[in-house]
């Protein structure tokens, strides 16, 4: 049995004295992860450093509702503090007009960078709500969490409200106020949801559970959460606890990286299977992160060496649990388009389905067209078109051979005719681009079109 506590301060104080042995009885307690979750955007760094011995603990950037009349905290700000390693949320934040301890035009406009910033960086939120139902469901809506996902924890609103979140696709967290003898209605919304959305927590070091309740909380006494959990929805522990497990390796992009001695080469977010098959490409984007911090949903993807085809073959395991398998990684991938197609060819066999990320330049690389071999292992394929003109490209993409953006249209048009579903993409943010204008690009080309946000990774 393994359990996740979703939403934990193991940075407080209240831990300084016995942080290891308060690790240690989690770990006893079968909690395989621990999310510590960030309230002041300037103790990020004291965060990282204080649980980097600590592999099954991540963290949260964000400043909490309390805190935004000491930060006032910028979208850039928070991207920035994205790129430290252990970054799996963005959060908390949220409202609080039970404590008013922020000014609420400050924490809502403090909400709504938080929210945006976490779109643009493709990680879910951490959502705190208390007295303040209407205001945080209007700004969710307002800011489109469906883009990004989170979760409203420690949840105590109204069920309505539980169910209006889960239908944007967020999940729901329950804490140790869900064990006292008078949260009949809180127990009442956890037996209401469905079992795919929902969350189990801490918030230690406060709301320890009944029958520590009164106590210093700890993340090894989110299992009396889960038992409630569990007798609520009449399932065994057991199976609650897998469940809420998955729900949260699901939430916060987590999973199992294939790891070999040139590196993660097969690393899992959401319901996705990513391989990671080159270090090689052709352009040197100003805009790409790899250059300084090849960190995506907490994996290091730098590679010691390309991987061979039966390598990456024994990495990816059992395909089956997977909605698709993303040729992704470090560099480009069809620089080593034979390892791919064969790859591709036999995740085919077994009934997967495969996506190939890339700049179209595999044509002008190859100096033919190799986009009939595609036709049948290739289910979709998201090409990076970047910016509506070649000077623009150039000026962002630097690419280190001639007549890359003609080339890379020229490849949009030669693959639609083997690949069923193509899709293009340029960066929101980007000096000089005009996504309207590619979204015409594509129009024209008769493909589909996605708009991707500056220093959004993953």
């Amino acid at each position: 049995m393994m359990l996740f506590d979703t939403h934990c301060h193991l940075d407080f104080p209240d831990f300084d004295q016995d942080l290891q042995e308060v690790i240690a009885r989690a770990e006893e307690a079968h909690v395989q992860h621990m999310i510590s979750i960030g309230t002041r955007l300037k103790a990020v760094q004291t965060m990282v450093e204080r649980f980097a011995p600590y592999p099954n603990i991540f963290i949260s950037v964000g400043v909490h509702p309390h805190n935004v009349n000491e930060e006032d905290v910028t979208v850039a700000q928070l991207l920035e503090a994205t790129r430290q390693s252990k970054v799996v949320a963005i959060g908390e934040t949220g409202l609080d007009y039970f404590y008013d301890h922020g000014d609420r035009a400050r924490q809502q406009e403090s909400f709504r960078r938080h929210i945006r910033a976490a779109i643009a960086a493709d990680l879910p939120v951490i959502i705190h709500t208390r007295d303040a139902e209407e205001d945080t469901q209007r700004i969710l809506e307002e800011e489109k969490i469906n883009h990004c996902g989170g979760v409203l924890h420690c949840f105590t609103a109204s069920r309505s409200f539980a169910q209006w979140a889960v239908e944007k696709g967020m999940y729901i967290s329950f804490s140790g106020i869900s064990t006292f003898k008078n949260a009949d209605s809180i127990r009442e919304t956890i037996g209401a949801l469905p079992l795919d959305k929902l969350l189990i927590e801490t918030d230690a070091p406060y709301l320890a559970p009944v029958p520590h309740r009164g106590t210093r909380n700890e993340p090894a006494h989110v299992v009396h959460v889960l038992e409630t959990m569990a007798s609520v929805r009449q399932l065994p522990v057991e199976e609650m606890a897998r469940i809420t497990t998955n729900n949260a390796t699901a939430l916060f992009r987590l999973g199992d990286e294939r790891v070999t001695k040139k590196g993660v080469l097969a690393y899992t977010i959401g319901r996705n299977l990513y391989l990671n098959v080159t270090r090689g490409c052709t352009l040197h984007c100003a805009f790409c992160p790899k250059w300084t911090s090849p960190i995506v949903s907490s994996y290091d993807l730098t590679l010691t060496g390309n991987p061979t085809s039966e390598e990456l073959i024994e990495a990816m395991g059992e395909i089956s649990e997977f909605d698709e398998i993303v040729f992704c990684g470090y560099g480009e991938p069809t620089l080593r388009w034979p390892v791919v197609r064969e790859v591709a060819q036999e995740i085919k066999r077994h009934g997967g389905t495969v996506r190939l990320n890339t700049d179209g330049l595999a044509n002008l690389v190859f100096k033919r067209d190799i986009t009939p071999e595609m036709a049948g292992v290739i289910d979709t394929i998201s090409i990076s078109l970047n910016a509506q003109s070649k000077e623009v490209y150039n000026r962002h993409c630097q690419p280190t051979i001639e007549h890359s953006y003609a080339s890379l249209l020229d490849f949009i048009k030669c693959v639609r005719e083997h690949v069923p579903t193509v899709v293009i993409s340029a960066i929101e943010g980007l000096e000089g681009v005009d996504i309207q204008a590619c979204q015409k690009i594509a129009d024209d080309l008769g493909v589909s079109f996605r708009t991707r946000y500056l220093d959004s990774v993953g």
